[in-house]
């Protein structure tokens, strides 16, 4: 067997800790890069770390934190609930973390949740991807321009940003952010999305579109949509019956899911009063009918 390359000349190699979704898919994108070579990869069982590795043709299974070799990068891609855990072991265990780049995929946590690995020298980071990384196929043109949330200390983005920057990722770098109010946002466009377009195709199947039309029809304005945010954005790009002051338009909405769909009126109401608060703040409407509107709306406007 071949001795490995000196490591001034092979790319960094990374360990994962819960080689999921997303960290695999993130993993695989390092690997189309060549920014990175994958170490040890340890999921919860020895079979799932196995599937993991297989996947990424790459890397070798791992039985636990210990026993994984040296590596310049660790991603903790587990679940939020197990972050904190994961990074207690890797400080009792490992004592080659001095210098070493860790980082999490978290959305709703930063560094505090790595403190067990910051104070055994190591650079910690909380990076997140704003984008589903779901699709096994995911390549650097899919990836190309998605946001990536990244906090940590200027030693630990050094050494980060140069592998977002290496699979096209945008690189936006923040600091003590609240991170309960940014994962709630960024779950809303997102998740919620998605949400609202799967009860939307609902509603259009029982207005009596057959179910391809009705997924062509939202996913047409879904992209429409995201068009005008990106050329406009939401407060100079938002129209309706509501922006317009249609009172009469949301009445028959209103009495159309009262007979179809009445458990979803709850729903359009708070749906629509984000658009009300929206025209409210633009000024489009007077007094009046933003008072017919947070009486047909239930609002509790002023």
């Amino acid at each position: 067997m071949l001795p490995d390359a000196p490591a001034e000349q092979r790319a960094p190699r990374l360990n994962i800790v819960g080689c999921g979704r997303a960290a695999g898919s993130l993993a695989r994108l390092w690997l189309q890069a060549e920014t990175l070579t994958i170490g040890a990869v340890l999921n919860r069982s020895r079979a799932s770390s196995e599937r993991a590795v297989r996947a990424l043709g790459t890397g070798e299974p791992a039985v636990s934190i210990a026993a994984m070799p040296a590596a310049e990068c660790w991603l903790i891609g587990t679940s939020d609930g197990q972050i904190e855990a994961v990074s207690a072991a890797m400080g009792e265990t490992r004592r080659d973390l001095d210098g070493v780049l860790v980082f999490h995929l978290a959305g709703r946590f930063g560094l505090e949740i790595l403190e067990s690995l910051a104070v055994r020298g190591a650079l910690v980071a909380a990076l997140h991807p704003v984008r589903s990384l779901t699709h096994d196929h995911l390549s650097l043109d899919d990836f190309a321009g998605t946001a990536c949330v990244a906090e940590g200390s200027e030693a630990a983005l050094a050494r980060l940003e140069p592998l977002i920057r290496s699979i096209g990722g945008l690189w936006l770098p923040v600091r003590n952010i609240e991170r309960g109010l940014y994962h709630a946002a960024v779950s809303i466009v997102s998740n919620v999305t998605k949400g609202v377009a799967w009860k939307a195709q609902k509603w259009l199947e029982h207005a009596g579109l057959p179910e391809s039309t009705s997924a062509a029809v939202t996913h047409q304005l879904l992209g429409s949509t995201v068009e005008d945010l990106a050329r406009a954005g939401a407060r100079h790009s938002i129209t309706g019956p509501v922006v317009r002051g249609d009172t009469r338009t949301i009445e028959a909405h209103l009495r159309a899911l009262e007979s179809a769909y009445p458990h979803d009126i709850d729903v359009y109401r708070i749906l629509a009063r984000t658009v009300l608060e929206l025209a409210r703040e633009r000024g489009d409407l007077d007094a009046a009918t933003l008072q017919r509107f947070d009486v047909l709306l239930g609002g509790g406007g002023s």
